[in-house]
């Protein structure tokens, strides 16, 4: 047997040191993380070559003092921690007394350091783990840290770098991290020499998810705050309107610190059951707020797993605080339209410079007596022209027609459209002079239209009707009542209300009112079994069933626990009869979903059969309906806010306002 010999300190450094430092964000987390606990506001990280030549990490926080700096490189030397009962209650991001042991085991590492207050500073180096240098020098209040030559001298850990692109981006994405989750820090990212983030430190989350993600992430998210049994969940989540393919937009914090967990991946989800669709996830950046008692962030060398002493607790904090953010907002999907410039031949002639600024320039260079009464007649023509001019240019979307003949047909339809629907505006005798005088009355005519620009909402609206309208809105401003204006394609439902025009599917929005209306029908009663049906569990199953049997006969299951981790199920859901599923089938996902922290049991086992069966009941595009089924589905969608999207997570309504409709007509700028 080989002989027991202790390790030589060069070795056991070199082991201790890959616990921590994989790669150079790993370096940067851990300097960055030491300026964030020594009270900096603001922090400058630089990189060179993906951070593998050179690192430097810049704060101006508390400092070290000249005395404690070797100190602070010796293993398992920390200002955080100093008895066993502090792990209980860590509220630093670092604890461990390992990062700067770890870094100066495998890269060459130089500190300039001052205490405020202090006449100098401090400048301190260390290659290997090998003091060079350590002696006063001036410098800022603050702490800054430079790294040269990532593992030069541990060549089989340098030959595992990615390419410098990829750790720097892997830096980038810490700095994000720690932005997002510091938002009362400033932060500065320069990389090869090039400023590629930098955040304000206003303390505002949304302010750092803008400067972090950019306006259009930004836009696409609601506010989340929400309080549980002394835990509380706040930031941002991603609108169902706006999902992605992936879960890689998704950021829990802890009490400032960035964790990856399971249990907060879940309930996310969860919070988004029905809201979005199959294959979608949604984005957030979420930090919960907590007792550091009731967690454990000692899990691991690299600090990013958490575990919670009532993990129940924070899934339902979670799964709440998203449906509670959701129902409280505005999920009706925003119509855009990209306006396209209208070809228009007239337009682009009265774009020009007037026929008169030409004329009277050209009398410069032409002799006047001769051509006085050929430009007096061409200037009077000019004027008649401009009249005929105006209402061509605002209505007219076709080219290649004689002004005059425009201008005569469009004003003459334009009087019997006014004269049809609201006789008082237009007297007959004013009629009558229109039609003898053509370009005077013309001029008369064209006065009044900016005055019927400004009620152009309700054009086509009686004068009863209009004073009806208006009153309604006067009485109930926040919220209108809606109005089915039509059918379009046999499939949507078009409506009016208040300002905005509402388009509503009228398939996705009957599918989820008849799947609310089944969800409780289908709960009421369980329907006991011929013969009961046993199934072995897991000891993991066995202990969450026997802690959850109430939570099973809600859903319609009664089962007995046997000695032995057996299970006899005896009643299940009446909602399932007929459908060939095997009570084991419902049964099993149940244990599996309970171990997984989430009760939702009802959701889970319910929401496929629900879909199906409201599908199949509800009315279908294309199918011929009458305006009063139409109204019905409009009006439920309208006041119930819960329906805003279909089972299966598509959006049941569109919205455009008057603004934007107009906008796109170029009846406003």
């Amino acid at each position: 047997m080989a002989k027991i010999n202790l390790l030589d300190r060069s070795v056991f450094e070199l082991i201790a040191a890959g616990e921590v430092i994989e790669r150079p964000a790993s370096v940067i987390k851990e300097l960055v993380e030491n300026s964030i606990d020594a009270g900096a506001k603001h922090i400058t990280v630089e990189i060179k070559d993906g951070g593998s030549s050179f690192m430097r990490v810049t704060d101006d926080g508390c400092g070290i003092s000249h005395d404690e700096i070797p100190t602070a490189f010796l293993r398992h030397a920390t200002s955080k921690v100093k008895t066993a009962d502090d792990l209980d209650k860590i509220l630093t991001l670092g604890f461990r007394g390992e990062a700067l042991a770890s870094v100066a085991a495998v890269a060459r590492v130089e500190v300039l350091t001052k205490e405020a207050g202090t006449e100098y500073g401090s400048s301190f180096k260390i290659n290997g783990g090998e003091i060079t240098e350590h002696e006063h020098t001036g410098c800022p209040d603050g702490t800054t840290i430079i790294i040269r030559d990532l593992f030069y001298n541990v060549p089989a850990r340098q030959k595992f770098l990615k390419r410098d692109v990829t750790e720097g981006n892997q830096v980038q994405g810490l700095i994000d991290k720690l932005a997002l989750a510091h938002p009362d820090i400033s932060f500065r990212f320069i990389r090869d020499n090039k400023p590629v983030r930098h955040t304000g430190g206003d303390g505002d989350y949304y302010s750092a998810i803008y400067a972090v993600f950019g306006k259009q992430f930004a836009m696409s998210l609601i506010p989340v705050d929400y309080s549980m049994n002394g835990v509380t969940v706040t930031g941002y989540t991603s609108s169902p309107l706006f999902t992605r393919p992936n879960r890689s937009m998704q950021y829990f914090f802890v009490n400032g610190r960035y964790v990856r967990s399971v249990i907060c991946l879940t309930a996310l989800e969860e919070g988004y059951r029905n809201s979005i669709m199959t294959g979608k996830f949604p984005a957030c950046v979420l930090n919960i707020t907590i007792n550091p008692e009731l967690c454990d962030v000692n899990v691991s060398p690299s600090k990013t797993e958490v575990r919670f002493a009532d993990e129940k607790n924070i899934f339902d904090l979670i799964n709440f605080g998203i449906k509670n953010a959701i129902l409280n907002a505005d999920n009706r999907r925003e119509l855009k339209l990209e306006k396209k410039p209208v070809q228009n031949t007239i337009v682009e002639q009265t774009e020009e410079k007037p026929l008169s600024v030409r004329v009277e320039k050209a009398l410069e260079a032409v002799p006047q007596d001769k051509y006085k009464e050929k430009i007096q007649k061409t200037l009077e023509d000019d004027r008649i022209y401009k009249v005929k001019e105006k209402p061509v240019i605002f209505h007219s979307p076709v080219s290649n027609i004689q002004p005059k003949k425009m201008e005569k047909s469009f004003v003459q339809q334009r009087i019997e459209e006014k004269t049809e629907i609201n006789p008082v505006h237009i007297p007959e005798k004013k009629k009558e002079s229109i039609e003898a005088e053509p370009v005077p009355e013309k001029e008369q005519y064209i006065a009044p239209v900016p005055e019927e620009k400004t009620d152009n909402t309700f054009k086509y609206i009686s004068g009863s009707a209009l004073q009806k309208t208006e009153t309604v809105i006067t009485e109930e401003p926040e919220k209108p009542s809606i109005k089915v204006i039509g059918e379009l394609f046999a499939t949507y439902i078009l409506c009016q209300c208040g300002e905005e025009f509402i388009m509503i599917d009228k398939h996705a929005a009957h599918e989820r009112i008849n799947f609310e209306k089944k969800k409780t029908e289908l709960m009421t009663s369980s329907q006991l079994l011929a013969e009961s049906e046993y199934i072995d569990l897991s000891p993991e199953q066995y202990s969450v069933l026997s802690e959850n049997t109430d939570k099973l006969m809600d859903a319609g299951i009664e089962v007995i626990l046997t000695d032995g981790f057996r299970c006899e199920i005896t009643a299940c859901p009446s909602a399932f009869a007929g459908e060939n599923v095997r009570p084991s089938d419902i049964v099993i996902p149940c244990a599996e979903l309970l171990c997984s922290g989430n009760d939702n049991i009802i959701g889970e086992i319910y929401d496929d059969l629900l879909h199906s069966r409201a599908c199949k009941v509800s009315i279908k595009a294309n199918d011929l309906n009458s305006r009063e089924e139409l109204r019905v589905i409009a009006e439920e969608v309208w006041n119930n806010e819960k329906i805003r999207f279909c089972p299966h997570g598509r959006p049941v309504m569109i919205k455009m306002t008057k603004q934007e409709i107009e906008k796109y007509f170029s009846r406003i700028v």
